[in-house]
């Protein structure tokens, strides 16, 4: 890479670094503003059927804008960050998520199955937020009502780690409106665009298929 081409790689995350501090709290103090007037809305009783009608409306439409907004930041933060290489101990990183996921859904028919000790070689923050998108990628597939069976394994290939994550469900037929423009052509959700992206700073790559058995995405990550 010339000097020029490395300034240039420089202000890029510099600007993508920025952009995320940007929307991850100038945007958002106004969100959580419109978020906390709505709880006091509604704890303060009053509302008719109509109004808390609307009031349920206008709390919906508030989370779905901080997700995107959580999207984007971590959109945006994915090239920004540095890569800071050690040995990252992956099960621990899946534990995490799968919890996080067993939290925000409480009583749900859930199996998910981790193989102990998979090591690899990365940064763990940014494996971390990788485990947590493609786990919740993997959970969304199974639907609203469905069981959920999900199995993470990883085993050593010629010098890389190949982390397989398994799951009964299949990909939707059209892919999500959202984020279509920063979303990778190959990738239904915004959230496999970014671990896709987070493989691929570590020299690695990800991918997807499906068949009458569910999806296995499988992420090759280099020692």
């Amino acid at each position: 890479m010339g000097d020029d081409d490395k300034r240039d790689d420089d202000g890029t995350r510099t600007l993508r670094s920025g952009l995320a501090r940007v929307v991850s709290h100038d945007l958002r103090a106004p969100l959580r503003a419109i978020k906390g007037f709505a709880k006091l809305l509604d704890a303060g009783g009053g509302l008719d059927d109509s109004g808390r009608d609307h009031l349920s409306r206008i709390r919906v439409a508030a989370d779905q804008l901080d997700g995107m907004m959580v999207d984007l930041v971590d959109w945006l933060r994915t090239d920004a960050a540095e890569i800071k290489r050690a040995p990252v101990d992956l099960s621990l990183l899946a534990d995490w998520a799968v919890m996080d996921l067993l939290d925000a859904h409480p009583g749900r028919d859930a199996q998910v199955d981790v193989q102990p000790e998979m090591q690899a070689i990365g940064d763990e923050h940014l494996l971390r937020q990788m485990l947590q998108r493609l786990l919740h990628v993997s959970w969304s597939r199974a639907g609203v009502d469905a069981p959920i069976r999900i199995t993470v394994s990883a085993s050593d290939d010629a010098g890389a780690t190949l982390l397989r994550i398994h799951d009964s469900g299949h990909e939707a037929a059209e892919p999500a409106s959202e984020f279509a423009a920063l979303r990778d052509p190959r990738d239904h959700d915004i959230g496999m665009t970014i671990a896709r992206r987070i493989a691929e700073r570590h020299g690695g790559a990800l991918e997807s298929e499906s068949n009458a058995d569910g999806t296995t995405v499988r992420v090759r990550l280099p020692d």
